[in-house]
């Protein structure tokens, strides 16, 4: 899907600079509308995603390798489509991931050393990340949640820098362990899928619950700040190029060896991609949505 925007919206970051994040010049991908009739259950069963035209799919080759990579498509391959629906105020996603090792609950507390799936959300597209505000700020702008396969620990953690200043606990978050957020994942053999709808908020409120926060509403042809990243963690050297028992960070092993995000950047301040809101009753493939897009984006006729 990056490659049809590289082709077509070449001139669009430009134009759009005032109303973007910061840097100005993200990647930027479509988000499907989905209509009622379509809701996935966020359960890992890629089934309920069969209707998206593949023009939406972002693959590995449209991603980032912000550490290590990977030797070939057997080692490690990733495809996902995001969605969003105004039948429930949601962004939904699934995420396919081919690893030959799945390896989690060797850092049990901090799964994104582990194989992981990592969603950065910055929904009024600010520019800001999960730690670029103060974080004895209550109200943030930005946060993170990581998927996992951990059997040991809750598989949605929440990820902020102010969590720690309010005494909240990444592993039982008020937001990502209630209805606000659901999330599935199913293992085989080397295929594995993460799952996951989110209704967001903006600013989130780190110790005053849902009360004290503003839910975000979705809209066609809306662009908010958000990116997926996949962690991949396997045997034989990691990242750093050290044995993974031979790390003092972590006691029980330090397996990660590659990051690959939609994101060209760490996104703990910022960076993060542009997703466009495709209209639900509009054009079913991102192709035929280009044009609609960029008018919406820089408001002139073309």
């Amino acid at each position: 899907m990056r490659k049809v925007l590289a082709l077509s919206l070449g001139a669009l970051f430009v134009a759009n600079a005032a109303i973007a994040q910061e840097p100005a010049e993200v990647p930027l991908f479509f988000a499907v509308g989905i209509p009622a009739g379509n809701l996935p259950t966020a359960d890992g069963d890629n089934a309920d995603w069969a209707w998206v035209d593949r023009s939406f799919e972002v693959t590995i080759d449209d991603m980032n390798a912000l550490t290590g990579g990977a030797d070939d498509a057997d080692d490690l391959f990733i495809d996902l489509i995001i969605g969003w629906s105004n039948a429930n105020n949601r962004i939904h996603a699934m995420i396919h991931v081919h690893d030959d090792f799945l390896i989690v609950d060797k850092n049990p507390a901090c799964t994104f050393r582990d194989d992981n799936c990592e969603v950065h959300f910055d929904p009024d597209n600010g520019g800001g990340g999960p730690y670029s505000a103060p974080n004895d700020q209550d109200l943030q702008p930005a946060y993170q949640m990581c998927l996992s396969f951990s059997d040991q620990f809750s598989r949605v953690q929440m990820y902020n820098g102010a969590l720690g200043n309010f005494e909240q606990d990444a592993l039982n978050f008020w937001w990502t362990h209630t209805d606000f957020v659901d999330a599935g994942h199913v293992n085989m053999g080397q295929e594995y899928y993460y799952e996951f709808s989110a209704e967001l908020m903006d600013p989130i409120s780190i110790s005053g619950g849902p009360d004290a926060s503003t839910v975000w509403t979705l809209a066609a042809e809306q662009t908010i700040g958000m990116s997926i990243s996949v962690d991949d963690a396997d045997e034989g050297l990691n990242a750093n190029g050290n044995d993974p028992l031979a790390e003092d960070c972590c006691e029980n092993g330090f397996f990660w060896q590659a990051q690959f995000s939609m994101a060209e950047q760490f996104m703990n301040s910022g960076g993060m991609p542009d997703i466009f809101m495709t209209p639900i009753d509009g054009a079913t493939a991102v192709e035929a949505t280009s044009w609609g897009q960029v008018k919406s984006l820089i408001n002139e006729e073309l």
